[in-house]
Order: C-alpha cells, then structure tokens, then sequence
C-alpha cells in the first residue's frame, strides 16, 4: 500500500502537506545582547499566500521577476505578521535572510541591542488569514530554559515574563 502512495506522489510531482503549522525559534544570546530568531514556513504556503496579497496568477518567490528579490518578498512579508515587544516596548528586528531546505524555508531575523529581558511579547500571523488549522509555535529560549507558545486565529500574540 505504501508503494502505491508513494509512486502516486512521485507521478504527480508534488506532495500537498495536510498540516499547517510554522515553528520559530528565538533564543536570548546574552553575551551578544541580541534575540537570534529562526522561522520555519513551509514554502507552498508561504508563497501561495504572497501570490494572494500581491494578487498574482502566477509567482515563484525563488525565482521572482527582475523587480524583486526573494529576499524582498520575504521580508516584506514578515514585516506585517510579526513583531516583538521587549520588556514593554516594540523591537523592530533585522531581517538576515532565508535558506531553502526541501519544501520549506528558514528565514532568520535578529533583535540586537537587548540589554536586559524582563518580558518578551511575540505577534506572529503568518499563515493565519490563508488557513483556519494554522498554528504559529513559538519557542523560546532564555538562560537554557525553553518555554513554547501556540499561536493560532484569535490568540496571535502572548507574552512572556522573565522577572
């Protein structure tokens, strides 16, 4: 039965996941004074739902026309959907740039300059207007500690307290 799956999927050329879900990491490097952030979207999904947005027919955001770039896009992109509230205030973060690994991306971001973490707020939409089921983990890690949030339509943002 298994064969037949997968040679279904290997004719066919593509694999539609049934699960909606992208993972963020964010740890405190305290010697560096800086949140290191790692996002984890499925590349289908991220690039149907900019096609959306930009009402395109078609768009492949590895290889968009002359005008952009894939970083471009990204970015933009996340600038939107999410933010971060260090100890009460907003931080706008860095945007690094992207790796593709298989059907999904890794885009990386940082929030430099953070002196002292008292208390951190995550708003994080991406994906959550394109699917109902979509869920937004939040990982995060201070002083070796890691505490998980779960992000999805009507609780896009929690915060977390570190005093």
């Amino acid at each position: 039965m298994l064969q037949y799956f997968l040679s279904a999927v290997l004719l066919t050329g593509s694999f539609l996941h049934p699960i909606h879900v992208s993972v963020t990491d964010i740890e405190y490097d305290e010697d560096r004074k800086a949140l290191e952030i790692a996002s984890h979207i499925f590349l289908d999904d991220i690039e149907k739902h900019i096609r959306i947005i930009k009402k395109e027919r078609y768009l492949d955001i590895l290889k968009p026309d002359k005008d952009r770039t894939t970083d471009d896009l990204i970015s933009e992109y996340l600038k939107d959907r999410i933010a971060i509230n260090v100890n009460g205030k907003p931080e706008e973060y860095k945007y690094l740039g992207f790796e593709r690994e298989a059907g999904a991306i890794y885009v990386y971001m940082e929030v430099e300059k953070v002196r002292k973490l008292k208390s951190l707020e995550i708003r994080n939409e991406v994906l959550l207007d394109l699917y109902e089921d979509q869920i937004n983990l939040v990982h995060v890690k201070v002083d070796g500690k890691i505490r998980s949030l779960k992000l999805e339509e009507n609780n896009e943002k929690e915060q977390l307290s570190y005093e």
